[in-house]
């Protein structure tokens, strides 16, 4: 019987007992590069669910996530980074995971088993018409985030779709699939290994091909951080004094002002704008700080 290719094993797995510490590593790194050229082949589908998620950001739409297992991991972590890294709003930011909260320090996979469960974890996520929802899921058929993409279906609520199988259901319910042809694991059906790389990488590709677009990040910065702690404090002084050639002293009180919002801040000493005046020129821009540099 034929395998999907995400259970199918890798005929290098074959005699890895007898290989070196160092040959196994080597061949489990290369299998994961191997994974990874998969999202450069599907750059143009990848293109056009960023274009999907940039429509819907700039709406001020709300951008939910859903998956189960380690492909819901995946989804969790985009979510999460997005508003620390980008500046999205949290509070239009929805995650859609198997389980919920409580199965994340003890994965449970019967979850993934019921899609009435991804159906009612949309209808409690207050997505709609107008939204977006990015779903995960190396297998492609994993009941919990074909239920959330039908109910989607159902609310004309947009649909993203990740998945390494070929002509599966998710990618077949979604406005915008993207296939990630990676190759079978090491380990087989672990699709942690080189599937949830590839994943990753299409994420990041997406949000952060967005993220250029919506000018939250600008010249190589992340230019839309609120500095919270004491780390991006630091960060975000470096930005202010990069954009501006201000001096250390300076990029500080005048982030203190701009309440730790670093467009704010370059806007202040770059167009010599009080805080209530930089915000209004960067609503006039929508949000977009490059009209200024």
């Amino acid at each position: 019987m034929s395998l999907p290719t995400t259970e199918d094993r890798d005929p290098q797995s074959i005699g890895l007992s007898k290989k070196s510490d160092e040959e196994v590593l080597s061949l489990l790194l290369g299998r994961q590069v191997e994974a990874l050229n998969a999202a450069a082949r599907a750059i143009p589908q990848i293109s056009r669910a960023a274009l999907a998620l940039l429509r819907a950001a700039q709406d001020n739409r709300k951008i939910g996530y859903a998956g189960a297992g380690s492909a819901g991991l995946t989804a969790l972590a985009d979510c999460l980074e997005l508003p620390g890294t980008f500046g999205f709003p949290p509070e239009r930011m929805r995650i859609l995971f198997a389980g919920g909260a409580e199965n994340l320090l003890h994965m449970t996979g019967s979850y993934e088993d019921s899609d009435e469960a991804g159906a009612s974890d949309f209808q409690m996520s207050g997505l709609g018409e107008g939204d977006i929802l990015i779903g995960v899921s190396a297998s492609g058929s994993t009941p919990y985030t074909l239920g959330t993409f039908r109910a989607a279906k159902a609310s004309k609520t947009e649909t993203i779709a990740i998945a390494n199988n070929p002509g599966t259901p998710l990618l077949k319910e979604a406005d915008h699939p993207i296939f990630l042809e990676t190759p079978a694991e090491i380990v087989a059906g672990s699709t942690r290994l080189g599937a949830a790389s590839a994943q990753k990488a299409a994420l990041n590709m997406i949000s952060t091909l967005v993220a250029l677009r919506l000018g939250h990040a600008v010249r190589g910065h992340m230019v839309n951080l609120v500095a919270d702690n004491e780390k991006l404090r630091q960060r975000a002084q470096r930005i202010l004094r990069d954009l501006t050639d201000c001096s250390p002293e300076i990029a500080a009180t005048t982030l203190e002002k701009a309440d730790g919002r670093v467009k704010i801040a370059v806007l202040m000493l770059r167009e010599g704008l009080d805080v209530t005046a930089a915000e209004n020129a960067l609503i006039l821009h929508n949000g977009n700080l490059r009209a200024f540099l």
